[in-house]
């Protein structure tokens, strides 16, 4: 392979290509979520290897798995991918007001949730051509930019926490402060995701003694302390065996409980283990008191008047929404 020139950097377009794919090791996944076919995906990633000099995956016909050169590129892609997003947000503040577009973040994992889908596509059937930019920024990002006034609206799926917890874990991205005023559009209560020919499916509420030495697959520490310190109370009552898995979100863990056949915590999200999922059900676990929330976020500031439409069709669409007040 011929090494990358130095004045000749490797585009953006092929940054975020391979931050995705590394996320989710699936070409099939990683090229829905960029909008391109799985040949074009393929191609960008040939090219951006050449241009580097050294293999980013290892690929055969069952799995994709990150090289070692992969792995220790991955968090300096991932911050370039932020960076890029706030390059954005500082141009979308500086045009002139009239013509300023207002910034939503929204994370890529929340694109299959109902009521974002719900929201964005009314919106943008009464108002086509309302001066709206999406950015599927991490939720971490978004949030900061709403504390930083660089963003409008956001949103963010996960728990409200006290804006010092949410200082004090770096990490977590399935927190956000509960400084900024939010209408939350649904609420879910976590359970277990498990696969219908486990014993435990037959139970209406699964009891926490049920669990007793039974592997269940665990999200990681970026979901934060609101969240894992339930979870871990109510998994270690019943006596339960945690594995986390190599992908620790919240969508990995329920496909890997999925393809490992075994219990897998769900914040229930995701359509999984519902009416028509051929292998899977969700179910309550005793002792669990855990809910997550998906809602627009505001800033801190007054909304615009093209943000205010936005939070307007929300009241429109959700109408049971509760309108949250900013904490300080």
């Amino acid at each position: 392979m011929q090494l990358m020139d130095r004045r000749d950097p490797v585009e953006l377009r092929l940054v975020r290509a391979f931050v995705v794919l590394a996320e989710e090791l699936n070409f099939g996944r990683a090229a829905e979520r960029l909008h391109v076919t799985q040949p074009a995906l393929s191609a960008q990633l040939r090219q951006m290897e050449a241009r580097l000099g050294f293999p980013l995956f290892e690929r055969s016909t069952r799995r994709v798995a990150l090289t070692a050169q992969g792995a220790a590129l991955l968090p300096h892609a991932r911050a370039l991918v932020s960076e890029s997003g706030r390059f954005a947000q500082a141009v979308a503040q500086m045009q002139p007001r009239p013509q300023r577009r207002v910034v939503l973040g929204a994370a890529l994992y929340t694109l299959e949730i109902r009521e974002r889908q719900m929201l964005l596509e009314a919106f943008f059937e009464r108002y086509p051509d309302a001066p709206i930019t999406v950015l599927p920024l991490w939720q971490r990002e978004v949030a900061r930019a709403l504390l930083r006034g660089e963003a409008d609206l956001a949103l963010m799926l996960g728990v409200a926490a006290p804006l010092a917890q949410w200082e004090a874990e770096p990490i977590a991205e399935v927190i956000f402060p509960e400084t900024l005023p939010r209408l939350v559009l649904r609420r879910r209560e976590a359970g277990l995701l498990v696969p219908k020919e486990s014993p435990l499916a037959a139970h209406t509420v699964i009891p926490a003694a049920a669990l007793e030495g039974v592997a269940v697959a665990m999200v990681g520490p970026t979901h934060g302390s609101a969240i894992l310190g339930p979870l871990r109370a109510a998994l270690d009552r019943g006596g339960a065996r945690t594995i986390v898995p190599p992908e620790p979100h919240a969508i990995g863990v329920e496909r890997y409980g999925r393809q490992f056949r075994m219990p897998a915590v769900s914040l229930g999200w995701f359509n999984t283990g519902e009416d028509g999922d051929p292998d899977m059900v969700r179910r309550p676990l005793e002792g669990l008191e855990l809910v997550t929330e998906f809602s627009l976020v505001g800033s801190s500031g007054a909304l615009s008047p093209a943000a205010a439409l936005l939070w307007d069709e929300a009241r429109r669409q959700f109408p049971d929404a509760r309108l949250v007040e900013g904490r300080i």
